[in-house]
């Protein structure tokens, strides 16, 4: 398992402009990409609002942006802020789990097999490009499923509840 994550994450694909001069920077190396990310300055728990949406603007967006238009180019050429956060996510102040994104579910359930099931695609390029890139990006540590703490799809995508039929193991 520790082998697979480390696979994964060395091949994100994308290069990442405007690094400023605090920001602490990661270089991921395939065998045809060189990819840069910037972590934030300091921890996100201690970034007032504004120190976040500057990181957000000048790191993040532009990373994702340009990870999702590689992915699906068509479907993603309007990316924006709204495409992760949401249509309301002025009103929602940016907090995620976004709401309005497709609900996952926990490992070995109904769910996760019919959110794999219908969405493979999609479902390996997060795993695979967009979570690592997002772990580097905010400075958040990988996913411990002793802690349960960390990076994961859960950081932004709702999470089935207990009393969804979904949410039951799978057979």
């Amino acid at each position: 398992m520790r082998a697979m994550k480390a696979r994964l994450v060395s091949i994100a694909l994308l290069v990442v402009g405007c690094g400023g001069a605090t920001a602490q920077t990661t270089t991921t190396t395939t065998t045809t990409t060189t990819t840069t990310y910037a972590r934030p300055a300091r921890p996100w728990a201690e970034m007032d609002h504004d120190t976040r949406r500057m990181h957000m603007v000048q790191h993040v967006l532009p990373a994702t942006s340009d990870l999702f238009n590689e992915w699906d180019g068509a479907r993603y050429a309007d990316f924006s802020c709204a495409t992760c956060h949401g249509a309301d996510a002025s009103a929602r102040n940016f907090v995620m789990p976004n709401p309005s994104l497709i609900t996952l579910y926990a490992t070995g359930t109904i769910g996760q097999q019919q959110v794999l099931a219908e969405h493979t695609e999609a479902c390996t390029f997060m795993y695979s490009r967009l979570v690592p890139a997002m772990q580097t990006l905010l400075g958040a540590a990988e996913y411990d499923p002793v802690t349960h703490e960390g990076f994961t799809c859960f950081s932004c995508h709702p999470h089935g509840t207990s009393d969804d039929p979904l949410s039951q193991p799978a057979p």
